[in-house]
């Protein structure tokens, strides 16, 4: 089974990690894993001040930064990976990734807000939910 864990570094997507590292590593006898971290895009004026080589630094070093904790999580867990760095809006990339790689699940955390928290705060899991055209699997 090919599966697309997006994490962001939060506690939501720690145990969304944790889950593929335990139960549904345990549950499938193959299992692909790839890791996809987007980046939210710089404002524009910002990315021109400081230049293409510095925006795609900074951008490798958030990217460093927030799968460093993760990386540790599955290489004790000897589960092999590939990642993924994009930039741009969550939900649209995750969702763009995961129908061109033929992955057959997401894997991703919520906070767990009710339907009138999301009205108000947003979720990138609801509009990942509303982008995606394969299933998606919402870790609490």
């Amino acid at each position: 089974m090919k599966v697309l864990l997006s994490y962001d570094g939060s506690d939501c997507s720690d145990r969304a990690a944790k889950f593929v590292t335990t139960t549904l590593r345990k549950q499938l006898s193959s299992l692909k894993l790839d890791v996809i971290y987007i980046d939210t895009p710089m404002p524009d004026r910002a990315a021109a001040t400081l230049g293409e080589e510095t925006v795609a630094r900074l951008r490798r070093e958030n990217a460093d930064f927030v799968l460093k904790g993760l990386r540790a999580r599955l290489k004790r867990a000897a589960l092999p990976f590939t990642e993924v760095v994009a930039t741009g809006p969550v939900a649209k990339k995750i969702g763009e990734h995961a129908e061109k790689g033929g992955y057959d699940l997401v894997v991703m955390g919520s906070h767990g807000r009710s339907a009138a928290g999301n009205l108000f705060l947003g979720s990138v899991a609801t509009r990942v939910l509303a982008e995606c055209k394969i299933p998606v699997l919402i870790v609490r």
